[in-house]
């Protein structure tokens, strides 16, 4: 991956936060189907306790306060402080929900160890898994479960990875790198299973989850064209580009997308994984 592509847990709390912060509603309105078959597949219980990581804007971390009820509680986790406030925001009146600052895979949660742990996309960013994924089972009591969305094999999501080739057609971008940290970093199923073994869970399954998404929650090919033009973890290199190569890239993107759109709504293929373990 470019440099702007490798993204570790450091890179959320500048300019990587700040650019989700600007683009959220887009990323809420493509990523809702996932969470939606997250939180399904969770079932979270009320009364239980609930840690969420990588919680983002917060969207997971209310729908669980909202299972959980008022005798169950919620800690969202995020190393984003930019985030964490627009969280906080939302979720005013929610009392059974809080928000910590913090690096999951080294610092200590306040209220662990919990029952449960849900994460939507939040745990593909760690330098080192193996240790992160060791520190994450010991916010668990013991036979605690976790359920986790974490994207699939790059060639099933065209959303990004049909548009990342598309600017590549246009820019020099070196070959993705799978081992660094960033959003496909563990789309290898059994790699996946094989870290989480390693670090103490059980009852390990990792399961497909296909559906659609509307990039940046868009309608249209053309406003599709511009949230992958500047949300997207290549779009420094397509910012950085002059004029000319920028308005090609938009055209190429916008033929692109136009490819997936239906009678009433732009549908990309996704594939995720949906993965579910127990605290040994």
């Amino acid at each position: 991956m470019t440099k702007g592509e490798q993204v570790g847990p450091q890179d959320w709390q500048g300019e990587r936060g700040a650019r989700w912060l600007r683009d959220m509603a887009g990323f809420e309105a493509m990523l809702q189907p996932l969470g939606e078959a997250l939180m399904a597949r969770a079932a979270l219980a009320p009364g239980e306790r609930v840690v969420d990581i990588g919680c983002g804007g917060g969207w997971t971390s209310r729908t669980a306060a909202i299972q959980v009820g008022a005798r169950g509680a919620v800690c969202g986790v995020d190393i984003s402080a930019l985030l964490l406030r627009e969280a906080a925001r939302r979720a005013a009146g929610i009392p059974n929900l809080t928000f910590v600052r913090a690096d999951a895979a080294v610092d200590g949660i306040p209220g662990a160890p919990f029952d449960r742990m849900i994460s939507r996309l939040g745990v593909m960013f760690f330098v080192d898994p193996a240790a992160a994924f060791a520190r994450l089972r010991r916010l668990l009591v013991p036979g605690g479960r976790m359920d986790w969305a974490v994207w699939g094999p790059k060639e099933d999501n065209p959303w990004m990875f049909g548009a990342r080739a598309v600017a590549a057609r246009h820019l020099d971008l070196p070959a993705p790198d799978p081992g660094a940290p960033g959003p496909f970093t563990l789309t290898d199923r059994e790699r996946l299973a094989d870290l989480l073994a390693g670090a103490g869970f059980v009852d390990i399954e990792v399961v497909e989850h296909r559906h659609h998404v509307a990039v940046g929650g868009a309608a249209d090919p053309a406003a599709a064209a511009d949230f992958a033009a500047g949300a997207f973890f290549f779009s420094d290199a397509i910012e950085a580009a002059d004029a000319a190569t920028r308005a090609a890239i938009h055209e190429d993107l916008v033929a692109f997308y136009r490819d997936f759109l239906t009678a009433d709504r732009l549908a990309v293929p996704a594939r995720a994984w949906l993965v579910r373990a127990r605290a040994r």
